[in-house]
């Protein structure tokens, strides 16, 4: 009977499905999570349910740190007994909601483009016998579907980690299950907030400027977007703060997140006076963004899809970038040869452009910045001053946790191809045995890595701490960049991007551990050590033989490699476990 009934609205739907509004529909959900090619494109594909994992997996790997500090072993041996879990949690579940509102922001203002109807929707669907009106509808449908799965998506791991951790220590059962509504509610009402709030900037912008002019400065506007998220996602070291004060600044106010704290403390009776006031503003700040972001989208809809017809494809008119003053002096200082220069500018371009590599790379830089945003809480934990925070263990790891993720995120990237049947002119042109590909990959990450490192480590350590530490604390951390790039490019004889897609072979696991491990060697126990080590900067002469050591090990395997092994190529072939000898041939 059951079976019957379910079997007849399944029949329905299927039914239902083919009718033009919802195979629509289907059509504007899926071009915003397509891929970077085709269906039988031989590259990366990077399909929905890649997508959606990468999106939920900062949110998960949080919660997980965490499990060091909820831990109620780990809290006996600090001394801590009698903690009140619902106050230790509040930076926390903090950080979650300015989590949740970064990241599916960064989604709106990554599918910026894909959201409205363009020019090949407009030719397509056009000439077919289905009213503008049809069209309307069934891409808003999609948008308010695209908000709910992101929604869902970017907390579905945190709302369940993240109150198991903090309620690992209770004995109720109810104590989770309360923990975890309440933070649900919060999480999916702020990333509902992030998505209105970025589409309604789209649409404000849309209704406003003309097309043309839209379409110029759209960068821009993202880069802005993207700025104020990253501001709002390094707020989460010093509102946790600001909010227990007793007279808190009335700034405070302005920023979002701290309206969904509110409502979360509210719903569990243990709001102040000031997240009170601020618990009030939340649902009305979501109604007012959603009513804004619903009539900028309506008016700056119809300008553009009626108007696209009238603009002409920009694409050809785009400007070709000359070599400028800072090409010129990589040519002179770190490209000397005219494979790394050519390379050089391949790698670079292909990462501009290629939307799949650009993903995979925002994705590892994202999870770098949510693990160094948490540090820098963590540094501050305790009311610590900036300069006494500086030198705690979590303050320092930032510059290795970034360094770290970016080089491994680099080394991943370059396995990913870009375009095989284009291959055909490396292998055409590019001698196998005379080229440096280890060279090229080696001075790509350092390029992209170390300016950063220097830029932002060493003027904030010389401002808190005096050019000593800054000095050596750069030094390290140069170093250390070095040592793991020299390590993840061991016998690495590949173009970036030309190759196939490496095989899965058994010690891809060990790998992963390995990488996990190392990790953990790098931006952790390392700095355990530099932070003691600071004190009597002579103590850091002692990882001299350890670096030595990691030095040597890439140096020889280089070295002791044959002709053959250090042949470019451009397949992955599997080991064979039998070679024939072939004597018959």
């Amino acid at each position: 009977m059951i079976a019957e009934a379910l079997d007849a609205v399944c029949n329905k739907w299927e039914v239902r499905r083919q009718r033009p509004f919802w195979r629509m529909v289907y059509l504007f959900a899926a071009r915003v999570f397509r891929g970077g090619g085709d269906s039988d494109a031989e590259g990366l594909d990077l399909g929905i349910g890649l997508v959606l994992t990468l999106l939920a997996m900062p949110g998960g790997f949080v919660s997980i740190l965490l499990l060091n500090k909820y831990g109620t072993f780990l809290q006996w041996l600090r001394g801590a007994t009698n903690v009140d879990p619902l106050l230790v949690a509040l930076p926390d579940e903090y950080f979650f909601i300015v989590l949740s509102m970064t990241v599916t922001g960064a989604v709106a203002v990554w599918r910026w483009d894909a959201i409205f109807p363009d020019r090949r929707d407009y030719m397509n669907l056009v000439p077919l016998p289905i009213s503008t009106r049809t069209i309307f509808f069934a891409n808003l449908v999609a948008v308010l579907f695209l908000v709910a799965l992101v929604a869902f998506d970017v907390n579905a791991a945190s709302c369940i980690l993240f109150p198991a951790v903090v309620g690992a220590t209770q004995s109720k059962f109810l104590f989770f299950v309360e923990f975890a509504v309440v933070h649900a509610i919060g999480v999916l009402l702020a990333s509902v907030f992030a998505f209105f709030a970025v589409f309604s900037i789209i649409g404000l912008l849309m209704a406003v400027l003309p097309p043309r002019a839209f379409r110029r400065f759209s960068a821009y506007f993202r880069g802005v977007v993207v700025v104020c998220l990253v501001a709002l996602l390094c707020t989460s070291f010093a509102v946790p703060q600001l909010l227990r004060r007793a007279p808190s600044p009335r700034w405070i106010a302005l920023i979002p997140s701290c309206w969904f704290l509110g409502l979360c403390q509210a719903l569990r009776g243990r709001a102040g006076p000031v997240l009170t006031e601020l618990s009030r503003l939340a649902l009305p700040g979501l109604a007012t963004v959603a009513l804004v972001a619903l009539c900028t989208y309506v008016i700056g809809y119809r300008r553009h899809f009626v108007r696209i017809a009238e603009i002409a494809d920009g694409s050809a008119s785009a400007r070709t970038w000359r070599t400028w003053r800072f090409g010129l002096l990589l040519d002179r200082l770190a490209l000397r040869t005219p494979f790394h220069k050519a390379g050089f500018r391949f790698v670079g371009k292909t990462l501009l452009r290629s939307e799949a590599h650009r993903l995979v790379l925002t994705a590892v830089g994202g999870l770098a910045l949510v693990l160094a945003s948490q540090a820098l809480m963590d540094a501050f934990d305790g009311g610590k001053s900036l300069r006494q925070a500086a030198l705690t263990p979590d303050a320092l790891s930032i510059p290795f946790i970034l360094s770290f993720l970016i080089i491994v995120g680099l080394r991943v990237v370059f396995e990913i191809p870009a375009e095989l049947r284009s291959n055909w002119i490396f292998q055409l042109m590019i001698d196998p045995d005379g080229q440096e590909c280890t060279g090229l990959a080696r001075r790509m990450i350092l390029i992209l890595v170390l300016p950063w490192l220097f830029v932002i480590a060493f003027p904030v350590y010389v401002y808190l701490e005096g050019w000593l530490i800054a000095c050596l604390h750069t030094l390290l951390v140069v170093t250390w960049a070095l040592l793991l790039t020299n390590i993840v490019l061991i016998r690495f004889r590949k173009i970036p991007f030309t190759c196939t897609l490496p095989l899965f072979k058994q010690h891809s696991f060990v790998t992963l551990l390995s990488g996990c491990f190392g990790f953990l060697i790098y931006a952790v126990s390392t700095l355990e050590f530099e932070s003691s080590a600071l004190a009597e900067p002579l103590r850091l002469l002692s990882l001299a033989p350890f670096a030595l050591v990691l030095w040597y090990i890439p140096h020889y395997l280089g070295k002791s490699s044959t002709e053959l092994e250090r042949r470019l190529i451009f397949e992955e072939s599997p080991t064979q476990t039998i070679e024939a000898l072939r004597l018959g041939d």
